[in-house]
């Protein structure tokens, strides 16, 4: 729809034109619905509850989709490529009925006027046997709804319905692009099925998923298997219990399809930091872990650190032993309210990683449960206050760059794979991979100065 602006309209009679769609995709581009937008006090967003080439021109279908959804607004899209519609505040609720709703406006918009929308200070709401959108007279005002074929020279293209939510959480301008398609999805795998490391010193990306009892460590492996997979997946068990559900190191080798070759990518998985002494994996732990001197499968136990004399207990770990990238492992949630001692055990663990020399990002996971819009749909992330909000209070706890902090959504109840969930799993994905490559940089200079 190209349009420059909008303006209160008359009646445009129209005629009803049927074309066949396979896929109910929005009619309404991302320019025109900022400008709708305009319309409202506050932020709102515009979810499709009807489209006439999709379910039928005929009022019976927009009372079945569209009745008791709360404040509407339609748009028709005539051939000409003049635009008009209306909105009621109050909704539909049935034929026949009319309905003070002081807060409806109509409007129509071309390619030459101005934007322009007008309230009329007490509008009725009538909804008749037609399809059309009309100003009955100067001082009964109203937006009126019909069915049945008009006569005329104007042919309506589309009819669409959108439901109006309020949208607070959601900024006008995305903090970040999110490109969801099939492409960028399968760009990124590409990227991570083709990845090696840039030296010989180091065969694999071993990358270390650190953070509190429950943020979504094991979930994530999980999630990442299941892109891969093709279809939801579980390949690192994960739990709810206060207590870490991990008990073992255990690595996880990603690969490029299920029962596929392996790709360099290695996911290691550890115990929760707790929220008391008993509760999660002691510090010294995680950094004999990042060291190498940890073995696979060594069962951790929190009143007993390991040491050189625990069982398999690597005593001189090459630099293939050593955990290239660490990722934090945030709760979206939780960030702002994790007790005191997880938050300082944080801050003293990126310390002392630093100090080791490599290189750490973190994830921010739970997002959908902090966003609602998110939740609906993950495409949103990028657009949250909420999740914008998290990243920044996840920058401070660890004392990150924003630019290393990316929020994901991890598989969880769902059974199907999404573009965007798997587009986002990746990024973190290929953004830890850039991170293990200035591990690798590190260990080629470390070499070069011997």
């Amino acid at each position: 729809m190209k349009r420059s602006g909008l303006k209160c309209g008359n009646p445009v009679p129209v005629t009803k034109k049927h074309f066949i769609m396979t896929t109910l995709c929005p009619h309404l581009d991302r320019q025109s619905e900022k400008q709708l937008r305009m319309f409202f006090n506050g932020n709102v967003k515009f979810s499709l509850l009807y489209q006439g080439s999709f379910h039928g021109f005929n009022f019976t279908e927009i009372q079945h989709k569209c009745t008791n959804q709360g404040q509407i607004i339609m748009v028709g899209y005539l051939e000409d490529g003049l635009v008009l519609g209306g909105c009621m505040s109050k909704g539909l609720i049935n034929q026949n009925t009319t309905l003070k709703d002081e807060t409806a406006f109509h409007f129509s918009a071309d390619q030459s006027e101005p934007v322009k929308t007008v309230h009329f200070e007490y509008n009725a709401v009538r909804f008749d046997s037609d399809l059309r959108f009309f100003q009955s007279n100067v001082r009964n005002n109203t937006v009126s709804v019909t069915g049945s074929q008009l006569e005329g020279e104007k042919i309506l293209e589309e009819l669409e319905v959108y439901r109006v939510e309020d949208a607070y959480d959601l900024l006008e301008t995305p903090w970040r692009e999110l490109t969801s398609t099939e492409e960028k999805r399968n760009l990124l795998k590409e990227s991570v099925v083709s990845y090696k490391p840039p030296t010989d010193l180091v065969s694999q990306a071993r990358v270390l998923l650190v953070g509190p009892v429950g943020a979504g460590k094991s979930s994530f492996i999980s999630s990442v298997c299941s892109v891969f997979h093709g279809r939801v997946s579980i390949q690192a068990m994960v739990g709810t219990a206060a207590r870490s559900f991990t008990t073992k190191f255990r690595s996880y080798t990603i690969k490029a399809t299920r029962g596929g070759e392996a790709t360099p990518l290695v996911l290691c998985d550890m115990m929760g930091l707790g929220e008391t002494d008993l509760s999660g994996v002691k510090m010294k732990d995680v950094l004999q872990v990042i060291k190498g001197h940890v073995p696979e499968g060594y069962k951790f136990n929190p009143s007993d650190p390991i040491s050189s004399d625990s069982k398999g207990y690597v005593e001189e770990p090459t630099v293939k032993n050593k955990i290239a990238c660490v990722a934090f492992v945030l709760d979206a949630s939780r960030v702002s309210a994790y007790p005191e001692p997880v938050q300082e055990a944080l801050k003293e663990l990126r310390l002392k990683i630093s100090d080791l020399g490599v290189p750490q990002v973190a994830l921010l996971t739970h997002t959908d449960e902090v966003c609602n819009s998110v939740a609906e749909d993950v495409k949103y992330i990028y657009q949250s206050q909420v999740v914008q909000d998290e990243v920044y209070a996840a920058g401070k706890l660890l004392g990150l760059p924003i630019s290393c902090i990316v929020p994901v959504k991890n598989y969880s109840s769902e059974l199907e794979l999404n573009c965007s969930t798997d587009i986002l799993i990746l990024s973190a994905v290929d953004l830890i991979l850039q991170y293990v490559d200035m591990f690798c940089y590190e260990c080629e200079m470390s070499k070069s100065a011997l």
